[in-house]
């Protein structure tokens, strides 16, 4: 499999402040035909990347390591040609002291467009297991946009949107709560597989993304509620002593929308700090905030508007020594992706420009990663034939 050398004259990069950080382009090893890149850095700093690469018949789960200033070679977790494959509702992948934890995809099952299933591999240190799923409802509806976190050295931490109660349900039904989207999640052992599985909230947004973080207490999972009236706002539920928390949210936007805008939140911890990114139309304004917490997620403080010019949102968020990083995508000049830093009382710090990104869904959603003492930014570029990935080092 060829090395995909990407040209530093393809993007530019514009910085603002006396940040001494650079933007750069660099190989990654993932070839033509290849999407939807998953970053995570472990707890040692090790960098992982998911991503698929399709021909005519098959999706393959492949990853790759990237330590020091070197990528591995990728590694394939798993194919097959069964997979529901789709812009917004991607595999990942999650790591713990240098190695693998697990991976999912998705399965899809008789039914309609949208039934299949989560699907999860444990690696057991030397292979991936045979696949699992974490939910046991057998109904042929969407299980799917999930997200994963490590907790001890044999467990792990899973949410996802699950769609056992919209079974058989007519359009004319879509806004009964007896039959709405749910959200639910699990701590997984590692060695057996075994789940221990909560519904989380019984009314949610049917197709946009979630984000859960580990804190030092326990777990926070940010997502998008949805209300009988149609609101729909980001809330987070959190995970202490075994139990989850009553829903919350995050601000109240009131965004009203008789519709899923397929654009979650993100979030993440460090140094006693939580933060959450979102994007909201509320009063038809296209709006990219952040908030931040200093009492694991308790309260947050009023939301820091990180764009309101032209934001499509697909945002993603990472906190990395003493700076909350987001990146999300902007509709400015036909597409860009824009990455900002914020320090903890949210006042921006560093500013780049990622220009020449398509705005089609086919370009999915950017992700960014701590790497060192930086970030690795990884993202589809569809502006060929073929689609590939793209990867940055901002240091």
């Amino acid at each position: 499999m060829r090395y995909l050398l990407i040209l530093s004259s393809f993007f530019i990069f514009t910085g603002c402040s006396d940040a001494n950080f650079q933007l750069n382009p660099i190989e990654n090893p993932s070839s033509e035909n290849s999407s939807l890149p998953r970053l995570f850095t472990d707890n040692t700093g090790k960098l992982f990347m998911s991503w698929v690469e399709q021909d005519s018949s098959t999706a393959v789960l492949n990853y790759a390591t990237y330590e020091g200033n070197a990528w591995s070679a990728p590694i394939t977790i798993a194919a097959d040609s069964g997979w529901f494959v789709n812009w917004a509702d991607f595999p990942s992948i999650i790591a713990k002291n240098g190695e693998p934890v697990a991976a999912h995809w998705l399965d899809k099952i008789p039914g309609n467009s949208y039934s299949y299933n989560v699907a999860v591999s444990i690696f057991n240190g030397e292979s991936w297991k045979d696949p699992f799923t974490p939910h046991n409802d057998k109904t042929a509806t969407e299980h799917g946009f999930v997200s994963m976190i490590p907790n001890t050295d044999s467990t792990f931490a899973a949410v996802w949107l699950d769609g056992r109660n919209t079974e058989g349900r007519g359009h004319h039904e879509y806004s009964d709560p007896e039959k709405a989207m749910t959200l639910r999640g699990g701590i997984i052992n590692q060695n057996t597989g075994s789940v221990q599985s909560f519904e989380l909230d019984d009314n949610v947004c049917d197709c946009c993304n979630t984000s859960i973080t580990k804190t030092e207490n326990g777990f926070i999972a940010a997502y998008r509620n949805r209300t009988s009236d149609e609101v729909r706002d980001i809330y987070t539920v959190k995970y202490e002593d075994g139990v989850w928390s009553e829903p919350k949210a995050v601000a109240n936007d009131n965004w009203e929308i008789a519709a899923c805008p397929v654009n979650g939140p993100a979030i993440d911890s460090g140094k006693k700090i939580t933060a959450v990114a979102w994007f909201t139309g509320a009063s038809n304004k296209a709006v990219v905030k952040m908030s931040i917490s200093e009492n694991d997620g308790d309260t947050f403080s009023e939301p820091v508007i990180v764009d309101d010019k032209s934001p499509l949102g697909r945002v993603d968020l990472n906190i990395i020594n003493n700076k909350i990083w987001i990146s999300w995508i902007s509709a400015e000049n036909v597409g860009e992706i824009k990455i900002r830093s914020y320090d903890f009382s949210g006042n921006p710090l560093q500013s780049f420009t990622i220009p020449g990104f398509s705005k089609n869904r086919s370009s999915g959603f950017p992700q960014i990663t701590a790497l060192n003492n930086g970030l690795l930014v990884a993202f589809t570029n569809v502006s060929n034939e073929s689609p590939s990935i793209k990867t940055y080092q901002l240091n």
